[in-house]
C-alpha cells in the first residue's frame, strides 16, 4: 500500500469490503476484490489439521498452510507467486492471508506446482477458473490433469490402519481432497527453465519422489522450495529430519540418489513442502548430507 494510506475493511469476514484512502487525494479509491472468489466446500476448521500462524520467514516468504503440509506465498510488492496449494480446504489458510495483507486473488500472478500431487495442487485449479496461470513439471502433466490424481499414494494406502497415516487420511478427506478438480492446460516447464513470474522460480528437476518432482530456486533470497525432494518431516508417519521417500516406497533408494541434482544449491536456505524450514546459510547441503529413507 503506498505511503500515506490507510486500509480500513467492512466487516469481519474474510471476503468482506476493503477500502484505501489515500491521503492528499481528493478521492478515495475502492480496492474491494471486484474478481469473483471461488466457492469452495471449505470447512472454517479441521480437527486433524493443526492451523499454521502465517510465518513471514524470509522478506517477501510466507509459510502457510497445516503443521503437516506446507505451501508458500512469494510476494514481489502487491504481485504473489503461490509455490504449491495444499489440500482444497487449505483454500481458507490463504484466504484469511490475502484478507489480513490486504490482497485479493487479483494479486496472484501464478501458481507453481513443485509436481501433481493432490496434497500440492489442492485448490489450484480452482484459482485457474479463475484467470491465474498454473506451472506444472511437464512429466507430471498426465497425472495432474487425469481425475485419478486425488487418489492416495500406495506408500499411505497400504499402511491406513496406522494412526499416523489415518490421521493424514482424515485431514485430507475433510478438507475435500475427494472433490479435488484435476488440473486442466497447466503451463509446462521443464529442467532448468527460468519461470516469468514473480520470483523468477529456476526449475531443478529431481527425480525420484515422483516423475515430475522438482525444486524451485529462489535467486533474491537464496531459498530452495523443495517440494518432497527434501523434507524435514514425514508427514504420513511422522519421521523428523531430512528425509526423502517416494511416492511408492519401492522407489525409495531413487529418491535418495535423486539429491544429487540439488548440489549446485548446497549454499542455500530449506523451505520443503512438508516439515519446518531450515533458515541457516547452507541449509540444502547438510539437509543432503544428512537425507535418510524415512521408513514406514
Amino acid at each position: 500500500m503506498a505511503r500515506g494510506a490507510v486500509l480500513v475493511r467492512i466487516g469481519n469476514h474474510p471476503d468482506s469490503v476493503a477500502v484505501d484512502f489515500r491521503f492528499g487525494s481528493s478521492s478515495v479509491t475502492s480496492i474491494m476484490e471486484a474478481e469473483p472468489l471461488p466457492h469452495l466446500p471449505v470447512r472454517p476448521s479441521n480437527h486433524f489439521a493443526t492451523a499454521r500462524t502465517p510465518q513471514p520467514i524470509l522478506a517477501g516468504i510466507t509459510l502457510l498452510g497445516s503443521q503437516r503440509v506446507n505451501f508458500f506465498a512469494l510476494s514481489e510488492g502487491r504481485s504473489v507467486t503461490l509455490i504449491d496449494c495444499g489440500f482444497r480446504g487449505h483454500w481458507r489458510y490463504l484466504r484469511a492471508w490475502l484478507a489480513e495483507t490486504g490482497r485479493s486473488v487479483s494479486d496472484i500472478e501464478a501458481i507453481v506446482l513443485t509436481h501433481g500431487h493432490a496434497d500440492h495442487i489442492g485448490f489450484a485449479q480452482d484459482l485457474a477458473a479463475l484467470g491465474v496461470p498454473v506451472y506444472l513439471h511437464q512429466a507430471d502433466h498426465a497425472f495432474a490433469t487425469h481425475p485419478n490424481v486425488v487418489r492416495p499414494p500406495a506408500r499411505l494406502w497400504r499402511r491406513l490402519w496406522r494412526p499416523r497415516a489415518l490421521s493424514l487420511f482424515a485431514e485430507a478427506v475433510l478438507d475435500g481432497v475427494l472433490t479435488q478438480p484435476p488440473l486442466v492446460a497447466p503451463r509446462l516447464f521443464g529442467d532448468g527453465d527460468v519461470l516469468d513470474v514473480p520470483g523468477q522460480l529456476r526449475v531443478v528437476q529431481v527425480p525420484g519422489h515422483n516423475a515430475g518432482s522438482c525444486a524451485l530456486y529462489h535467486p533474491s533470497s537464496g531459498a530452495l522450495f523443495s517440494g518432497d525432494a527434501l523434507m524435514t518431516l514425514d508427514p504420513m508417519f511422522g519421521t523428523k529430519g531430512a528425509v526423502v521417500f517416494a511416492e511408492d516406497d519401492r522407489n525409495d533408494a531413487e529418491a535418495l540418489a535423486g539429491l544429487t541434482a540439488l548440489a549446485q544449491h548446497r549454499d542455500a536456505l530449506l523451505l520443503p513442502a512438508h516439515g519446518e524450514p531450515w533458515l541457516e546459510l547452507g541449509s540444502v547441503g547438510r539437509a543432503i548430507d544428512q537425507a535418510v529413507i524415512s521408513t514406514p
